[in-house]
């Protein structure tokens, strides 16, 4: 279960994962609070983590996250497409290049 519980400053919520350096957050403005965040790449999460805090961060593998890890509901949930370039490496790793 993640303890953190942020300090509602927006009248919505949301969870944003792949999150990056939390750009969809700072897209959102104000108005929104993020009650989850969530990357698999450690640069990315210490990226988000200068722009916002940690306390809303989990780095770990989106397939390894449960509905426990999230504090509450949220009124939206935010994921961005992966990079060319992300999707390439995978690609390349499927093909054991």
């Amino acid at each position: 279960m993640n303890s953190y519980q942020p300090k509602r400053r927006g009248k919505y919520t949301f969870y944003e994962f792949f999150a990056g350096g939390g750009m969809a957050r700072a897209g959102l403005g104000p108005e929104w609070t993020c009650l989850f965040a969530n990357d698999f790449d450690y640069k990315k999460s210490r990226s988000y983590e200068l722009n916002w805090g940690a306390g809303a961060l989990k780095t770990a593998d989106v397939k390894t996250l449960a509905a426990t890890d999230m504090p509450s509901a949220a009124d939206l949930a935010w994921a961005r497409l992966q990079t060319r370039r992300a999707r390439s490496q995978g690609k390349r790793r499927l093909l054991g290049q």
